[in-house]
């Protein structure tokens, strides 16, 4: 893979853009490729200092530059809504989908849904923050723990995660570190 490669992947991975698996991959080529590791730390001082414990945010400017530089819609409040119909669910792993709800940059968190179409899975994975998950619908088996709708769960900082696999189908709400 191309140095110009690996670099574009680092910062999809500080941006949160990656998907289950490529961010998973990614994570493992990290415990073992020093530079790589450089090159992230680069994309988290370019894009803000995403790293936790940072008091100040970035000014605003930078974030609207940031969002039509993405093409996005820059925020015109200190509020944010994500309506049923707003948005789309994007493909995230086989039988699974992501809808993305908001990034908080300064405190290095997003917040997304999950949905699992029955039977899909998520392979055992890494937290560098914590990670937090509520069923809103159907259940969700994470090793041998089974929740159903209205559970709570919390992965904390430095967690290795278990599989994870919907039998019914299940959509889940998540909280965790930007990827």
């Amino acid at each position: 893979m191309s140095k110009h490669i690996e670099d574009i992947l680092a910062g999809e991975y500080v941006l949160g853009i990656l998907d289950v698996e490529q961010s998973h991959r990614f994570e493992e080529r990290l415990e073992r490729e020093p530079a790589l590791r450089t090159q992230v730390a680069r994309w988290k001082a370019l894009l803000g200092r995403l790293e936790a414990g940072q008091e100040e945010a970035p000014p605003v400017e930078v974030w609207s530059r940031l969002n039509r530089a993405l093409d996005r819609e820059a925020p015109v409040s200190l509020f944010h809504t994500v309506r049923l119909e707003d948005g789309g669910w994007t493909p995230s792993a086989p039988g699974i989908e992501k809808k993305f709800l908001y990034r908080d940059l300064a405190t290095g968190t997003e917040s997304y849904l999950f949905r699992m179409q029955p039977g899909a899975s998520i392979e055992m994975h890494h937290h560098p923050r914590a990670e937090e998950c509520l069923v809103l619908e159907g259940d969700l088996a994470i090793g041998d723990l089974r929740l159903k709708a209205g559970d709570y769960h919390v992965a904390t900082k430095g967690t290795m995660h278990p599989a994870l696999r919907s039998e019914g189908g299940a959509i889940v709400f998540v909280r965790g570190a930007v990827l």
